[in-house]
């Protein structure tokens, strides 16, 4: 940790002490700031300034005759309202013509046209001839994709008031005519109801008497049915039951004989199988004694194998305790310092050499064994000969049981059982004919059942529905002759048409009440726009400072200390960007509930976005940097920042829980319109996660793109045009297991590689070239279908991967020829040489690299 300090306040001191440096370093932590500055003040409220868009309109409408009204011009009516209306800047032209070629030449947004028969139309409702009064609506959504949203919800605006005046209309000269009808039902109904009502109550009691009769005889055919019902069920368990086992039994006959003839075949194989296996154990007896000498024999040879290795083994150990003796002499011929380089390696192969001595120990004890193993066969055969006489005897007893007692007894079974199922079977065969006829008798009788319930039925619900209507009717006829309904009609003359009116035109009022309110549309986009430029901000910082660590005034250190030196630096310059994007989004006056927690929640974002970005970039170099580029692109639609994610397609709805823009904005919004439980710490705990997988890919994935990246550097300054780093991790990196495969066995290695280098060299032109034309030919293809496909998302991700996809082909074959490049140097090596390669990268695999 001492170091990582020491290279942090070196680079300090160096900023500090040179003032060109402090001014592009104040440089660094501003600008990023400007991006959301300028865009929060730009769109703070972009829909009050709706009233100097300028939108045509044009009435060509002739007026009509309306009824008891006289005549109207509802298009004049419209224009006369739209004066009064500052929602746009209406602008009034005296022709169609005019408007639509102020709306083609960019003049107007957009223009409405009230056609010469609108009023008309409108007026259709009152004599039952309905047409809708059509409004032509033209925009240019060339000029701006916002405005003809605007301009849609001016136009929605036109036609609401136009609904509303007419509405309102229709419904005063409605209420007149309605309230003259009133006066005239209240006179006539009170004698009326009276004479209605004695005839509706005397012909409801008939229907009622006759219902009751009915519904008693319903019940007795109910109770008959399921009678019927239970006793086909019965017959019918039993037809099944009668059938089942006549199958049954039908079977068991047939197979009988088969049964029989199958048990005195088995009785005779049985017989002829004992009578082989008696002569085949005779037989075994014989070829087992011979086999047992073959053995003996073999046994022999064996041992003659196993004393020939054993000469073998000891060779190898001596020759390999003169390689660890050779060792020895070269690690005492080097410094002091890097004689201990050589001590891992020189202990491994002593310890392989005490495990082939210990091996030749084994062998020459598997040696004295097998000697032991051949007196032990002589033995063997005087064991079998006495086991196979004793189980030809066995034999012959079970032969002479089997043929004079089990098969007669068996065969006598079969032949009662055979009688028995033939008696069963006629039994069965007679019955089942009577059960039929019955059952046939059962349905009929059902079925004559089911109709007169049917009938009864329907003529029930027949007279209990008209005697309940005439009921109903006779209740209503009272209420209207006694309740107050009568007095409400009457009620209903004094009432004033052009209220009823005021109240159709409108007759729902909408109380908002919002939750967590936002006074701003530009404080609505404040979290999505300071993300993003506090992301700039860690991409403006890998691009003016270097992000390797060079050596001067540190001496040695490790990969990890020289990464989290200067990222101590890098994070410093993130939380002043940080605190001044925050603080200035403040200063704009935007609306923030916690203007602490405001802050805290742009530092710790910093932070994260700035570790990402310094993780990427280090580790993969200009491939991490396009891929820091490539993270803002598709955090811009996928982190819901500006619309609902729902609204986005779903490939952006599958990677959003997946980008650190989702936690970071979230946090803010938290902070700016107001606090929900824990979600402003859960979400800054989330955002916070990503460090995780930042410093797996920083500290531990790029110790293992040393070579690759070596060779991005090495290829780059060769253009001479291209940035690249010159300080950092300049050794490069061979395997150890190579490395010893070449030191021990030299002419074979380099035989091994020559040949594998000479194959790869030999594809390695034709690979490019397929590579290259694949980079053009690929992307083109894929542009192609875009343009014509109607899933032009899908495509165009297709098409980004198609590129990533080929540049990685070309990478791993050009890193693969460095390889094979940097496996050949080795061959021309000496061994002093190899031996110093094999120190100083163990001294590097030590402290880390």
């Amino acid at each position: 940790m001492k170091t990582v300090l020491h290279i942090f306040a070196r680079d300090l001191i160096r900023i500090l002490k040179n003032p060109i440096a402090i001014i592009v370093t104040i440089g660094v932590c501003i600008i990023p700031s400007l991006y959301a500055w300028f865009n929060i003040a730009a769109n703070w409220d972009p829909y009050k300034n709706t009233q100097t868009m300028p939108v045509a309109v044009v009435s060509e409408d002739t007026g009509a005759e309306v009824g008891d009204q006289g005549y109207l011009n509802a298009g004049s009516m419209v224009i006369d309202k739209l004066k009064d209306n500052t929602q746009l800047q209406w602008t009034f032209v005296s022709s169609k013509e005019e408007a639509l070629e102020g709306v083609s030449a960019g003049t107007y947004y957009a223009a409405i046209i009230l056609p010469k028969d609108f009023t008309s139309d409108l007026a259709s409702v009152l004599s039952g001839n309905l047409e809708k009064a059509p409004v032509q609506y033209y925009v240019n959504e060339k000029i701006n994709p916002v405005a003809p949203k605007v301009t849609d919800t001016g136009a929605k605006t036109i036609t609401t008031q136009i609904n509303e005046t007419f509405v309102s209309k229709v419904s005063e000269v409605v209420s007149e005519k309605f309230i003259g009808l009133a006066s005239t039902i209240s006179s006539q109904t009170d004698t009326a109801a009276d004479r209605v009502t004695a005839g509706l109550h005397d012909t409801s009691d008939d229907f009622k008497k006759i219902s009751g009769t009915i519904e008693a005889s319903q019940s007795t055919l109910k109770d008959a049915r399921t009678t019927l019902a239970q006793a086909q069920k019965t017959l019918d368990t039993l037809i099944e039951s009668a059938d089942k086992a006549a199958g049954t039994l039908s079977d068991i006959t047939s197979q009988l004989p088969k049964i029989k003839q199958d048990a005195n075949t088995l009785s005779a194989k049985l017989f002829s199988s004992l009578i082989e296996g008696g002569a085949s154990i005779s037989d075994i007896s014989s070829h087992a004694d011979a086999a047992v000498g073959q053995i003996t024999g073999s046994v022999g040879s064996a041992m003659g194998t196993v004393d020939g290795t054993v000469a073998s083994v000891q060779s190898l150990v001596s020759t390999n305790r003169q390689l660890v003796d050779d060792l020895k002499t070269i690690r005492d011929s080097l410094p002091a310092a890097h004689q201990s380089s050589l001590d891992t390696l020189i202990d491994e192969l002593d310890a392989s050499v005490s495990q082939e001595e210990a091996l030749l120990a084994r062998l020459q004890t598997a040696s004295s064994d097998i000697h032991a193993s051949n007196d032990s066969l002589s033995n063997l055969s005087s064991t079998m000969n006495t086991t196979v006489n004793t189980n030809i005897d066995a034999i012959h007893q079970t032969v002479q049981t089997l043929s004079t007692t089990s098969i007669p007894e068996f065969n006598g079974s079969i032949d009662s059982f055979g009688d028995a199922t033939y008696t069963l079977n006629a039994t069965l065969s007679a019955t089942k004919p009577a059960l039929q006829q019955i059952k046939g008798t059962l349905n009929q009788l059902d079925h004559v059942l089911s109709q007169a319930q049917d009938a009864t039925l329907r003529t029930e619900d027949s007279l209990s529905t008209t005697a309940k209507t005439l009921d109903t009717l006779s209740s209503d006829m009272d209420v209207i002759k006694n309740s107050q309904l009568m007095g409400q009609l009457k009620e209903a003359v004094n009432l004033n048409p052009k209220d009823i009116a005021s109240f159709m035109s409108s007759p729902v009022k909408i109380e908002d009440d919002i939750v967590y309110p936002v006074a701003n549309y530009g404080s609505s986009v404040t979290p999505f726009y300071t993300n993003l430029a506090l992301w700039v901000g860690g991409i403006v910082l890998i691009a003016i400072y270097k992000l390797e660590v060079d050596h001067e005034n540190i001496g040695s250190f490790a990969p990890w200390q020289g990464y989290f030196g200067r990222w101590l630096l890098m994070m410093l310059l993130a939380i002043l960007q940080a605190t001044i994007c925050c603080i200035g989004d403040l200063l704009l006056k935007i609306q923030c509930v916690s203007p602490a927690a405001f802050i805290l929640a742009g530092i710790v974002e910093a932070i994260v976005y700035a570790t990402l970005i310094y993780s990427l970039s280090i580790a993969f170099k200009h491939i991490g940097k396009a891929l820091c580029v490539l993270l803002v692109i598709l955090q811009i639609p996928g982190a819901a920042g500006l619309y609902p994610i729902e609204m986005m397609p779903g490939f952006f709805q599958a990677i959003h829980p997946w980008l650190p823009f989702t936690y970071g904005i979230a946090a803010m919004r938290e902070a700016i319109g107001g606090f929900y439980g824990n979600f402003y710490l859960e979400n800054l705990v989330k955002v916070s996660l990503f460090i995780v997988p930042a410093f797996v890919v920083g500290v531990l994935l790029r110790r293992h793109l040393l070579n690759i990246n070596y060779l991005f550097d090495r290829r780059l300054a060769a253009t001479g045009l291209m940035a690249h780093e010159r300080d950092g991790i300049k050794i490069e990196h061979y395997r150890l297991s190579s490395l010893m495969h070449a030191l021990q066995n030299s002419d074979e290695y380099t035989h091994d590689v020559e040949a594998r280098a000479q194959r790869f060299e030999s594809r390695y032109s034709a690979r490019i070239r397929y590579g290259l034309r694949a980079l053009i030919a690929l992307p083109i293809g894929l542009l192609i279908v875009l343009f014509i496909s109607q899933n032009k998302l899908f495509w165009l991700i297709m098409w980004i991967m198609a590129i990533v996809v080929t540049c990685a082909y070309l990478i791993i074959i050009e890193y693969l020829h460095e390889t094979m490049r940097r496996r050949k140097s080795m061959t021309g090596l000496d061994t002093p040489h190899m031996v110093k390669i094999i120190s100083a990268q163990l001294e590097h695999e030590e402290r880390g690299e």
